[in-house]
């Protein structure tokens, strides 16, 4: 009796198991497959990247300093940089003449100007840096600092004459 009973728990423990090991389980490789294909990858150019421009540091600071509506100085009138008028005025009479797509080179165009200027202001005040420094460490770091700006400046080069191509294409 005791020999049946061992026998049939036996059968049933490795029936029990042989159906278990049937059931429907995803492999890995498929499991990998589905996850993949759940994310939605996407490519980030430079152009979705916030580029870092180089700011004096009171610029900046009168920036945050002032109040909204208020200029600079500290008055509150409606006063703008000249930079800033002209740069109003070419958007309007561009926007009213040129397509969307001229006007939006037009804008990129000057972005990358206004860019490229930063990184020549900062590749002066570098080479002013390295030209008063005794230490040859901070000599260093002011050279590296300066090698990296002239590459900037000659990026937002290639970049500036890419979108003026393409600006002088659009226009014909």
């Amino acid at each position: 009796m005791k020999a049946f009973i061992l026998t049939a728990t036996g059968f049933l423990i490795l029936t029990g198991s042989a159906c278990f090991a049937q059931t429907e389980q995803p492999s890995l490789a498929e499991l990998a497959k589905s996850r993949h294909a759940a994310k939605k990858s996407r490519v980030i150019t430079n152009d979705d990247i916030a580029t870092a421009s180089p700011h004096n540091e009171s610029e900046t600071m009168i920036a945050k300093a002032a109040p909204a509506g208020s200029d600079a100085t500290g008055g509150t009138g409606s006063a703008a940089k000249p930079a800033e008028k002209k740069e109003s005025a070419q958007s309007n009479t561009s926007t009213s003449k040129d397509s969307p797509a001229v006007a939006e080179l037009k804008k990129k165009l000057d972005s990358y100007k206004e860019e490229q200027e930063g990184w020549k202001r900062s590749a002066k005040r570098n080479e002013d840096l390295l030209a008063n420094e005794s230490d040859n460490f901070r000599r260093q770091m002011y050279q590296d600092a300066l090698d990296g700006d002239k590459h900037n400046v000659a990026l937002f080069q290639e970049r500036i004459d890419q979108t003026q191509a393409a600006l002088t294409k659009a226009q014909k």
